[in-house]
């Protein structure tokens, strides 16, 4: 094999963590895949790979060379997909980073069917409810919630999202239904551990503009799930997002609070990647897919008050 499939053979065996399943990726034997990573290392005059028996990890300047090298294959295939036809061209390992509420709840029940129209694309999907660097992380996409804050990354809409403040009926049994903002201070609200802007809790004033309230409670976590977990038992109030509780509003096991006061606040969705002057067919297929599969309308997005 020569350089790229040097390359190849590197990085399948970072993404599978290890050279028995990067070998079947590859249809190789593992022995000829350990092969081409010494080859590889010894041309390079340089440990890219720890090999223990359990487990391979990166050293310093694996790192480094996987994240270029990644960029050159993403642009090889880029370049051949170009030539012979995109779609029917996309193939290889695609990295897609996402918050863990919105991916397992909008994205994973989208997988089954992309894989059968793009039997050549293996997803390979990462959970974390912050904002990691894709490039540093060798991500080929990510999908973020709310204003975009890096210029350097292209991005496309995949729709808006809403928050709802929201309560489980045995809540408001024990405890009341609020009536007013001002009434939340008698109540036991469920925060999250992360951006404060979503503990401060927007409501409108009799003059139209949007006053934040900084809300308390006995629980917070990082994790939406557990703290939606908490909500359906019954323990506080949330101002949770859409695409989580929408299911829950439906069945009645949530119940909208304060819907006449609270701030009506649309937040984007957005399918972001790393420009690139060639963008890989894999990548642009799977943006392709989820903007028709979420625009005009997404399936997670409720109205005010329903």
């Amino acid at each position: 094999m020569n350089r790229y499939g040097e390359m190849e053979a590197f990085v399948q065996v970072v993404d599978q963590g290890g050279f028995t399943e990067a070998a079947k990726v590859l249809g190789l034997s593992p022995s000829a895949v350990s092969k081409l990573i010494s080859r590889l290392e010894d041309r390079l005059g340089a440990r890219l790979l720890q090999r223990t028996t359990r487990r391979v990890s990166l050293t310093a300047e694996g790192r480094v060379y996987a994240e270029q090298v990644r960029a050159i294959l993403a642009d090889v295939d880029a370049v051949e997909a170009s030539i012979g036809g995109a779609e029917a061209e996309a193939r290889g390992q695609l990295r897609v980073n996402v918050a863990h509420g919105f991916g397992m709840t909008q994205i994973v029940p989208l997988i089954p069917d992309f894989l059968a129209r793009y039997p050549k694309v293996q997803v390979s999907l990462t959970f974390a409810d912050h904002t990691v660097d894709l490039v540093s992380e060798g991500d080929d996409m990510g999908i973020r919630l709310g204003e975009l804050r890096d210029d350097a990354l292209i991005a496309r809409k995949l729709g808006d999202h809403r928050r709802i403040i929201c309560a489980a009926p045995s809540y408001l049994e024990r405890h009341g239904m609020p009536q007013t903002p001002a009434d939340l201070t008698r109540h036991n609200c469920l925060l999250f551990d992360g951006p404060e802007g979503l503990n401060e809790w927007p409501f409108r004033k009799a003059d139209g503009s949007i006053e934040r309230l900084a809300m308390h409670g006995n629980f917070r976590s990082n994790n939406g799930d557990a703290v939606l977990r908490l909500l359906l038992d019954g323990v506080g109030l949330c101002y949770a997002a859409d695409f989580g509780i929408k299911p829950f509003i439906e069945t009645g096991r949530l119940v909208p609070v304060l819907a006449d006061h609270t701030a009506d606040i649309l937040r984007p969705v957005h399918a972001v990647y790393p420009a690139r002057k060639h963008l890989a067919a894999k990548v642009r297929v799977f943006a392709d897919y989820l903007v028709e599969r979420f625009m005009p309308a997404p399936p997670w997005l409720m109205q005010p008050g329903a």
